[in-house]
């Protein structure tokens, strides 16, 4: 099976000794291609490199809500205007985190509807990050559309966002989280969903799925994604792989 990793961190410091090795781990498990992400400038920067070396990879530049003190929406666009445009194929990670940091909702939300609008300048889709602000992120996608896409990064499933999702044909990505014991109510969202607007995500380093909760996360853990997302949806598991596969393409607009 072919597995399409929509949402990694392989900018992050953990794996500057073993990069290489990691990756042909995955590459060997199947994972074929990868959206490298960003959430501030200098990430975005290192997303675009590693889509420069890897032909496998593509990059996702944008300002995570927690560096909304630190990086703006120009930053990014100065970023994108400075690069090889082909491999950079949306914006994000980008929205409203309120998990630590609730006192600068406004500067959140300013900073999240410069980027949807630097997403529709650039026509390039958006990838979503929400914590704990489901009603915020509805209603700012209410407000301000993304024309080219969105992507709910880590879906975390309210009857707000759902709705959202329904109403729109967004597409949402499932990770890890969906086999924490914890998250077993995820079934009658996950039901609720279209297959055709799911993909697959692993978050890493974060999020690994269980049976290796804890532990840093790469994307070779892709199937048991997969195989729980089957199990929620009472389907095949090659059949979910295929279908979440070819969603991803169609989403990203990338050719097989």
């Amino acid at each position: 099976m072919r597995y399409f990793e929509t949402h990694a961190h392989y900018n992050d410091e953990v794996y500057n000794e073993d990069l290489d090795e990691v990756l042909n781990k995955c590459r060997e498990k199947g994972v074929d291609k990868f959206i490298n992400v960003g959430y501030n400038k200098e990430s975005s920067i290192k997303s675009i490199e590693l889509s420069d070396k890897y032909s496998d990879f593509y990059a996702a530049i944008g300002v995570h809500p927690h560096d909304v003190e630190n990086n703006t929406a120009q930053d990014i666009f100065d970023i994108y205007d400075e690069k090889d445009k082909k491999k950079i194929v949306a914006i994000g990670e980008i929205g409203f985190d309120y998990a630590f940091v609730k006192d600068n909702k406004d500067k959140q939300k300013k900073l999240f509807l410069e980027q949807i609008e630097l997403a529709n300048t650039l026509k390039l889709p958006i990838l979503i990050h929400s914590r704990d602000a489901s009603l915020d992120t509805y209603n700012t996608l209410k407000e301000k559309r993304a024309e080219y896409g969105t992507l709910f990064h880590c879906f975390q499933p309210s009857d707000d966002l759902v709705k959202l999702v329904l109403e729109n044909g967004y597409f949402v990505a499932f990770g890890g989280n969906i086999t924490f014991k914890r998250n077993a109510t995820f079934k009658k969202y996950i039901d609720m969903i279209p297959l055709n607007q799911i993909v697959i995500e692993t978050d890493s380093p974060y999020l690994c799925p269980e049976p290796y909760r804890g532990k840093r996360n790469d994307s070779s853990k892709l199937p048991l994604v997969c195989r729980k997302l089957a199990e929620y949806k009472d389907i095949e598991e090659n059949e979910i792989t295929k279908i979440v596969y070819e969603n991803a393409f169609n989403f990203f607009k990338i050719t097989p």
